[in-house]
């Protein structure tokens, strides 16, 4: 036993336990979450291999390339077709660097032009679920630099704009968030409602009644001027505000549901009233005055219906407050007696706004926010201001002031009355007008709602950044993004841009000192600080409140791949396989009658035991090289698979020349020992010289090939490779296996 298990056949052995383990329990699968392939352990490896998309299937993504702010402001078209161009190549660049960072070597990405509209078209082979491959691809990373809107008059252009997209939706309604998605940056807002009632809505559906209730399932609303609902915005002093939005809103029903109502609250009272057109308002009343109302119910008397909403603050500390919010500048580019001055300002500010409010608790303020304002529970408190105070002998009528240690906002609290122990205050809802019967008719089911929306505010709040020379700043003139620390020790994120980005960054924060430059990633805006200073060493900062963690995942997300234009999926289908499982049957069924046919001419031309030595080598060469093709996550195509049955093939030709020249020795009156050794030796130069001209011819299709030429190229060379290290050598032991001599070592 010792003289047949040598270090050779120990090694083999080692190598064929390995590749069955390999082949039959090892295998990939794709984690959606972290968006990798993942190595994991089954019984059914035999089955696990990756396909490409001619034998499985795969995916076909085709996007926009909404080159709107580029045609809006280049008007000369050669420098236009210029700008697009490089466009192009930096998002089919991205895409390339996405996709192959993930393991997925099967795809192509290319542009394709559809009338005036310009496509890239991803197909990503062996990836048939259709989410999997919108997850691979990522959403779209676009860097935006923008400049406050001058002007205030373009209401005629906004509606425009919005019936250009109400056109461009009523013939494919489905397409709807990914023509509006991530268009912040436009004033263009995207909204989905799941199963929400009517109260749960924004103001303008409880306004306009008539579209909600009448619109075809799945169809287009009108077209709705107006009002839309109350929204807190960034105003030109990066302030937080709250305004009514006006503009432009359209929707789709994606499906509704009506029930009834298992208990009735506030909003379902609210709800019907609306449905009913019936006015209403909230009351506070201090004294139980309406014992007979208890809480969570109503009562209607002479058509005025009132809902308890219950004790307001009972046994809690509350106080009648007012609470303002105040944010300090950007210190962006400020250093020395500019910074110290800046920093005086903002604490003389402040201190003027606390003389003022405690003098006048109505006072108003500009560039100041309101928190909250009214009765407000000692836990409100606490949370809004973990810091907040209520030990002070005398809080009522003064002002206490609080600076976030992470926003760096400065909070006012002014203090009106506070709750007495005594007192009982309840919320009351007061309803005008009901008719009862209808009322209560009403109450008794319940439609919710699914919906989908587009609002196109009436007013564009922000410009894209330009130099004066008219060149765009963006993600074209990107480098690459790091992790930093403030002034103040904080993560922030840094941009640092290209040579062209430089000198245009540079042009702008020239002549746009004292505005405010918001910067907008994937439609969102990150961070708007205003401009101090000339800023010429071709970077920007972003502050935009971060951890560590978030500074660290926008930066490796914009390094992934920040488009210089948004990418809008226009088109999502599953690709049929181009020849189909029956093919790639066929292709396994041709390599198992090649290997047949081989033991069979072997067999009759060289004897059972050469050919049953052929049949070995040939299957632990098969082995071990479906055990690469599983480790390294190789695609299988049918162009590879050829490869590998021609690989079969030239591994074929060692054993033939080793058997010939081992006849040719035998004939000599060798003995069977010195025979296999010298028909071996001398063979194995004729071997190395035909796969190694094969080897080349596959390197050059891996490197200068198509896709499908790789996959061909690549498989060869392996296979030339496997031919070297374990089809030869393997045919030399089973030789010395199934022809022993007494001289064998």
């Amino acid at each position: 036993m010792q003289r047949f298990w040598n270090n050779r056949r120990l090694t083999f052995g080692g190598i064929m336990l390995l590749s069955l383990f390999l082949v039959f329990f090892f295998a990939y699968s794709f984690n959606s979450e972290k968006l990798r392939r993942e190595i994991r352990l089954t019984s059914n490896g035999i089955t696990a291999f990756r396909k490409g998309l001619d034998i499985s299937g795969g995916t076909k993504l085709t996007y926009r390339i909404a080159y709107d702010k580029y045609e809006d402001t280049y008007t000369n078209a050669q420098e236009l077709t210029d700008v697009k161009q490089t466009v192009e190549n930096i998002i089919l660049k991205n895409i390339d660097g996405r996709i192959s960072k993930l393991g997925v070597s099967d795809y192509k990405a290319y542009t394709q032009q559809l009338s005036t509209e310009t496509q890239i078209v991803v197909e990503i082979w062996g990836v048939a679920d259709l989410d999997q491959a919108k997850e691979i691809i990522g959403k779209t990373v676009e860097l935006e630099f923008k400049l406050p809107n001058p002007t205030t008059g373009d209401s005629a252009e906004r509606k425009a704009l919005a019936e250009k997209l109400y056109e461009d939706l009523s013939a494919n309604p489905e397409k709807m968030e990914g023509l509006t998605s991530n268009r912040a940056s436009e004033n263009i807002f995207y909204t989905k409602y799941d199963n929400v009632g009517l109260s749960e809505l924004p103001p303008l559906y409880q306004t306009n009644l008539a579209p909600l209730t009448s619109v075809a399932t799945g169809q287009l609303s009108e077209l709705i001027a107006g009002d839309y609902g109350n929204s807190q915005y960034y105003d030109a002093n990066g302030e937080i505000a709250t305004e009514m939005l006006k503009g432009f809103t359209f929707f789709r029903i994606i499906g509704t549901q009506t029930g009834a109502r298992a208990t009735t609250t506030l909003s379902d009272l609210i709800e019907v009233a609306t449905q009913l057109s019936l006015p209403y308002a909230t009351t506070l009343d201090i004294q139980p005055t309406d014992q007979g109302i208890a809480s969570g119910t109503y009562r209607i008397t002479d058509g005025t219906l009132l809902y308890n909403n219950g004790e307001i603050y009972s046994n809690q500390e509350a106080y009648q407050a007012r609470i303002l919010e105040l944010a300090p500048k950007s210190t962006l580019g400020l250093t020395g007696e500019a910074l110290t001055a800046q920093t005086e300002a903002f604490h003389q500010q402040v201190e003027e706004i606390k003389a003022a409010l405690t003098n006048d608790s109505n006072a108003t303020f500009e560039n100041v926010g309101e928190t909250m304002s009214g009765m407000i529970g000692l836990l409100e408190l606490k949370q809004a201001l973990p810091t907040f105070d209520n030990t002070l002998p005398s809080l009522t009528g003064t002002v206490q002031t609080y600076t976030d240690t992470t926003s760096e906002i400065t909070y006012f609290v002014k203090i009106l009355e506070k709750k007495a122990p005594s007192d009982k205050r309840y919320g009351f809802v007061k309803i005008e007008q009901v008719p009862p019967t209808a009322f209560e008719e009403a109450l008794k089911s319940k439609t919710t709602y699914t919906i989908e929306e587009v609002f196109v505010q009436d007013q564009l709040t922000w410009i894209t950044a330009q130099s004066s020379n008219g060149k765009i700043l963006n993600g074209a003139n990107f480098n690459y993004a790091a992790v930093s620390n403030s002034q103040m020790g904080k993560p922030v994120v840094v941009l640092h841009f290209n040579e062209g980005g430089k000198e245009i960054f540079c042009d702008i924060t020239e002549h746009n000192i004292g505005k405010q430059m918001a910067i907008f990633i994937g439609g969102a805006m990150i961070t708007a600080p205003t401009i101090q200073s000339k800023i010429c060493d071709g970077q920007a900062q972003i502050d935009g409140q971060f951890t560590p963690d978030s500074a660290r995942e926008l930066t490796n997300s914009l390094n992934d791949g920040a488009l210089p234009a948004p990418l809008i999926l226009m088109q999502e289908e599953k690709v049929s396989p181009s020849l189909g499982e029956n093919a790639f049957t066929g292709a396994i069924i041709a390599m198992l009658s090649g290997l047949g046919l081989i033991y069979l001419y072997i067999t009759l031309s060289y004897g059972f035991k050469k050919g049953f030595i052929t049949l070995l080598s040939l299957t632990a060469f098969t082995l071990v090289l479906l055990a690469i093709v599983k480790i390294i996550d190789y695609a299988l195509s049918l162009s590879g698979i050829a490869a590998i049955i021609l690989s079969i093939g030239m591994a074929v030709d060692a054993n033939i020349l080793i058997f010939e020249r081992m006849k040719e020795e035998k004939a000599e009156g060798k003995n069977d020992d010195t025979a296999i050794k010298t028909a071996y030796e001398r063979s194995r130069a004729a071997i190395k010289d035909a796969q190694f001209s094969t080897g080349l011819i596959g390197l050059l299709l891996f490197m200068m090939g198509i896709n499908m030429f790789k996959g061909f190229g690549s498989m060869l060379v392996v296979g030339v490779v496997l031919t070297l290290l374990i089809n030869v050598p393997l045919i030399k032991e089973l030789l010395f296996i199934f022809y022993p001599t007494k001289k064998e070592k």
